[in-house]
């Protein structure tokens, strides 16, 4: 037989603990049971259903009644709210394939292993502030067609060298330019040459 009960509290140790008020002024404390791996606990007020546990006498927590986030059949998404309600953060996993991560805050992500993305199309990344890439090894990027670099200002700097490698045609600076159009640096002289340019 089951019971509904309005959420009161919690407390979280090894397991959540719920306090369900299931008529004025009459309180049950339950341990939450929900779907392996998921730790969720419902907000105050939110309706809780209590059963009872064959020849205990004591009343568990099965189910919460959760606000609909507009899954259709097949689909599922889950979601974190504030203390007033509002929905934070949000992934949904669609019925056309598509899986949608939004959040109103940061976006963390730690992996202490290794991390491989591979997309079969096109991948595009806007970003409004600036982007930072950091890395205590090697950073290599490759490129089966044109690879370009824009930008309103470019600095590119090394600590020890710069080389940059051509393989077939190479580039020139024009005679007549004192400094290389591609590394910043001075020619000897006048005549047409290459500084720090090796060819492949």
């Amino acid at each position: 037989m089951g019971v509904i009960a309005r959420a009161i509290k919690y407390a979280a140790e090894k397991f959540v603990t719920l306090t369900g008020e299931t008529r004025k002024d009459f309180y049950l404390n339950t341990l939450l049971y929900t779907p392996a791996g998921d730790d969720s606990v419902p907000l105050p007020d939110e309706r809780l259903v209590l059963t009872k546990v064959d020849g205990t006498g004591k009343y568990v927590t099965i189910g919460v009644l959760t606000p609909s986030q507009g899954a259709k059949p097949g689909e599922k998404i889950l979601f974190a709210r504030d203390e007033e309600g509002n929905v934070v953060s949000k992934m949904s996993f669609l019925k056309n394939g598509t899986v949608k991560l939004e959040a109103e805050g940061d976006f963390i992500k730690t992996v202490k292993g290794n991390a491989s993305v591979e997309i079969e199309k096109e991948l595009s990344v806007t970003v409004k502030g600036g982007i930072i890439i950091k890395g205590t090894g090697d950073v290599q990027h490759d490129a089966s067609g044109k690879f370009i670099i824009k930008g309103a200002s470019v600095e590119i700097t090394g600590e020890t060298e710069i080389i940059l490698k051509t393989i077939g045609a190479t580039a020139w600076c024009p005679n007549g330019m004192t400094l290389c159009a591609i590394t910043g640096g001075p020619h000897g002289g006048p005549a047409m040459g290459i500084i720090g340019l090796k060819g492949g």
